[in-house]
């Protein structure tokens, strides 16, 4: 049987709500083995639900959206600060801590990956272009999903560098929020043009965060369909390429 990778679906705003998460999150885990599995961010999801998605996935994949609460890592909001979804956070926290608990894999994508580092007493950078003057532009065209954008430079002994290869990679970005501290018990995997925090990971190698969005580039580009292949057998119990 393929492994199901659990992938969170948030709730719309919009007239006719819907839960829903974007189709190349999908494709990424089908196109590495795996079975995708929805899972609405419900308030039930955090006391009943949590078992029972423990206990129907293999692993789980935390996908992009909108801003992380700020209170969630201790600070007040900035002007630039948008969206927020104090519902999606208490699940998506949770979830990560779960899932560390159970030995579950997981992987954070953009917002994703900052949920994944404020679950365990990281800390944001809440607006890049406000608080890093000298940063790059982490921006690019909404439209241009598939098209590499700025490079990166992965930490020679990381666990991404292993699944991704050594060296420097290109990546794409649509993000204005960002790793500022690192969690305890992670470490940053890889780092953009300007220093800013592209990546991190457990040293358990179970919880991997990426910044960018590999399920857009994954059709593409091996490198980062790699990223999924280790997802999907991490859940079927392969062996785990740990730090």
């Amino acid at each position: 049987m393929k492994p199901v990778i659990g992938i969170i679906a948030a709730c719309t705003r919009e007239v006719h709500p819907a839960y829903t998460t974007g189709h190349d999150y999908v494709r990424a885990v089908e196109r590495a083995g795996g079975l995708a599995l929805l899972l609405p961010a419900t308030p039930d999801a955090v006391s009943a639900g949590m078992a029972q998605w423990l206990a129907l996935c293999g692993g789980f994949v935390l996908p992009g959206g909108g801003d992380v609460a700020p209170t969630y890592y201790g600070q007040s909001p900035v002007p630039q600060l948008t969206s927020t979804d104090r519902l999606r956070d208490n699940v998506e926290l949770t979830l990560c801590r779960a899932a560390a608990q159970h030995k579950k894999p997981l992987l954070g994508i953009c917002r994703g990956a900052q949920v994944l580092n404020v679950a365990f007493g990281g800390t944001l950078w809440q607006d890049i272009p406000a608080q890093c003057r000298a940063a790059i532009c982490h921006y690019q065209d909404s439209a241009a999903r598939g098209e590499l954008f700025h490079s990166l430079t992965l930490a020679p002994d990381s666990l991404l560098a292993r699944i991704m290869g050594p060296g420097q990679h290109e990546c794409n970005t649509f993000h204005h929020q960002a790793v500022r501290d690192v969690a305890p018990g992670f470490a940053a995997a890889a780092h953009a043009p300007d220093g800013l925090v592209e990546a991190v990971e457990s040293a358990d190698g179970l919880a991997l965060g990426v910044q960018w969005h590999p399920e857009n580039l994954a059709p593409e580009h091996a490198d980062h369909a790699a990223i999924f292949t280790w997802l999907v057998d991490a859940a079927a119990g392969g062996a785990l390429l740990k730090r």
